[in-house]
């Protein structure tokens, strides 16, 4: 009686974490389609100003699209090679201490609100290295951010790894190189793919980061260099929920908000799986 009364309240308790999220989802779905038209999706920019009136005539969610992808692509292209570097590193020349110490400093910079990353990144790329708003400054920010996850994943994935195998391929004389090539990749290389996959969904969520440093609010379709601005998925919800007085740009902010959450819900079933069928192979 006493476990049936425990597993209860234990369910009950959790209710709430599974409940929720179904009602938002049920209610982002109910807002968002009904605005998903032709037009919707469309290459031109939506409202050339900030004025609110030119806004409930003018669709285009493709710039936006792109540049949240863009900026997303970016930040991990710059965060895997370090992240990877860190952790063969550690696996190959570090000491227990250094180790420890490694996986102290990362667990650190992760628990960093990305608020404070943005604004570090106001002051020192915007302002102090005059880069301006641009896509090279959001894209270095979010690599910031997301710089600690791929790295602490990459260090548990080569954990994972059987001691004998690393220890076999020492014996028979095999190099770091051909130890991590041969040895470490088949093994790992599935926890990389779902490290990668949930750093791409983690950059897709960010707003106030690349507020700072990267976006503006309409006029870009796509950036003429890295040092260009763009224009984002995230904060043009957040302009247009903002700003917008008009129930149609409201509804614009809606249908935008499931396109955002599609995509970040995308990246990460595909993390699910990797994850899944790699755990189903040790």
């Amino acid at each position: 009686m006493i476990n049936r009364a425990s597993k209860f309240a234990l369910c009950l308790l959790a209710l709430p974490a599974l409940v929720v999220p179904i009602l938002c989802l049920a209610y982002l779905l109910m807002r968002g389609l009904p605005g998903l038209d032709s037009s919707f999706f469309g290459l031109s920019t939506l409202g050339q100003s900030r004025d609110t009136t030119s806004l409930s005539n003018q669709h285009g969610i493709f710039p936006q699209i792109m540049g949240s992808v863009l900026l997303s692509a970016l930040a991990c292209s710059i965060a895997m090679p370090l992240a990877l570097g860190l952790s063969l590193h550690n696996q190959l020349y570090a000491g227990r201490r250094s180790q420890s110490l490694m996986v102290h400093v990362l667990t650190t910079f992760q628990s960093i609100p990305p608020l404070v990353y943005g604004l570090c990144g106001l002051v020192v790329f915007v302002h102090l290295l005059q880069w301006g708003i641009s896509l090279a400054a959001g894209a270095i920010v979010l690599a910031m951010i997301v710089l600690p996850v791929l790295t602490l994943n990459t260090i548990h994935a080569l954990e994972r790894i059987p001691t004998a195998l690393t220890d076999s391929a020492r014996s028979l004389g095999m190099s770091a190189g051909q130890i991590i090539w041969h040895v470490w990749r088949p093994k790992a290389w599935r926890s990389l793919l779902t490290g990668l996959f949930l750093a791409i969904a983690r950059t897709l969520s960010e707003t106030a980061p690349i507020l700072f440093t990267a976006t503006v609010f309409s006029g870009v379709i796509w950036p003429d260099s890295l040092l260009s601005p763009v224009t984002s998925l995230q904060t043009h919800i957040f302009y247009l929920a903002q700003e917008a007085v008009d129930e149609r740009i409201l509804a614009h902010a809606w249908s935008s908000a499931l396109i955002l959450v599609t995509l970040v819900v995308m990246f990460s079933v595909i993390a699910h799986f990797l994850n899944r069928h790699s755990s189903d192979n040790e």
